[in-house]
């Protein structure tokens, strides 16, 4: 009698910007910057609108339903940090640069300007879809892989107290196959110890450094999978668009009194504040997100043991034209 093969979580996700929309980058271990170093396993969301039949057969059931659109999409979770070399180059980019870009993002290479003397890479939002770029991600557990086409999304990104700040991905794509397929380690994975959310000046609102312990920052981008009889993929989708976004987040800054920052003054005004978070401060290995209108969209008393806090929602506002935050890798 044989013996059944368990699949165990030994995961494994690969990612690479497509050079054409929806046409597979074949992303492969083999590769430096194609593999992702997750720090969590991903989560598989393969949903499937089906045609169902009821009814004119005198029965009380269905008949077996017919196969349409397939909705899906992959989440996963990585440590922001910065590249061995510590110092930033065309050839040397940040380890979630491509994932990154396909969150409606530019990126520019800066030798110096305003917001760092050292060569540093900065993301900003894009202006169109026509700009946009989009990923084509395989997701692989322990042999069985699931391929992904196209694929656009959100990034999330998570700050904690004397913690690695976390980037959690979620992308929609054009699925297109599965694959039984042996791989090996990744090469090419940042070795390095990600920068910890800690220090001076780790997070400026105004000119006051607000003590916080959590915070959160998302591009809130609305991703539209766009189902289309022309549709060339086995999804029966023609393509992931990002069509607005709405970037902001929450946090919980401890209470204080209007003279430090009027936090209910600023909510009932809806006027915009600097927002800056650091992380790092060793050159290659610094993150910051800065925001020049960041409006607070609630304001509710919370407690943390007997020490009041805010519970604070805000969202990024545009000064002129998309250009409601930048992100740093310096």
């Amino acid at each position: 009698m044989g013996i059944d093969l368990f699949l165990t979580r030994r995961q494994l996700l690969l990612a690479k910007q497509e050079v054409n929309y929806g046409i597979d980058a074949a992303p492969t271990h083999t590769a430096s910057y194609d593999g992702l170093r997750l720090v969590a396993p991903f989560t598989l969301d393969l949903g499937e609108d089906l045609i169902e039949t009821q009814g004119g057969n005198l029965s009380r059931g269905r008949s077996r339903p017919m196969p349409a659109i397939k909705r899906s999409g992959v989440t996963f979770r990585c440590y922001v940090q910065g590249v061995d070399t510590l110092s930033y180059s065309a050839a040397v980019k940040p380890p979630i640069a491509d994932v990154l870009r396909a969150c409606g993002l530019y990126e520019t290479l800066a030798t110096s300007d305003n917001f760092a003397s050292t060569p540093h890479y900065m993301y900003t939002p894009t202006n169109d879809v026509g700009s946009d770029t989009s990923v084509t991600i395989y997701a692989h557990q322990d042999g069985k892989e699931h391929r992904f086409t196209g694929a656009r999304g959100n990034v999330n990104f998570i700050f904690a107290a004397d913690a690695p700040v976390i980037a959690e991905f979620n992308f929609r794509g054009l699925l297109n196959s599965e694959l039984e397929i042996s791989r090996t380690a990744p090469v090419g994975f940042p070795t390095g110890t990600p920068p910890q959310w800690i220090d001076s000046g780790s997070i400026l609102v105004g000119s006051y450094a607000i003590p916080v312990e959590n915070l959160n920052f998302n591009t809130n981008n609305t991703i539209f999978e766009e189902p289309a009889s022309v549709a060339k993929s086995a999804s029966g989708i023609l393509n992931v668009v990002i069509t607005e976004r709405a970037p902001g987040g929450s946090w919980d800054p401890e209470a204080t009194f209007s003279a430090s920052l009027d936090f209910f003054g600023a909510w009932r005004s809806a006027s915009g504040s600097i927002m800056r978070l650091n992380c790092g401060i060793v050159q290659g290995n610094r993150f910051t997100i800065i925001s020049s209108q960041m409006v607070q969209k609630k304001v509710a008393w919370g407690d943390k043991q007997g020490l009041s806090i805010f519970n604070t929602d805000f969202e990024c506002y545009e000064r002129t034209s998309d250009d409601q935050f930048v992100i740093l890798f310096s």
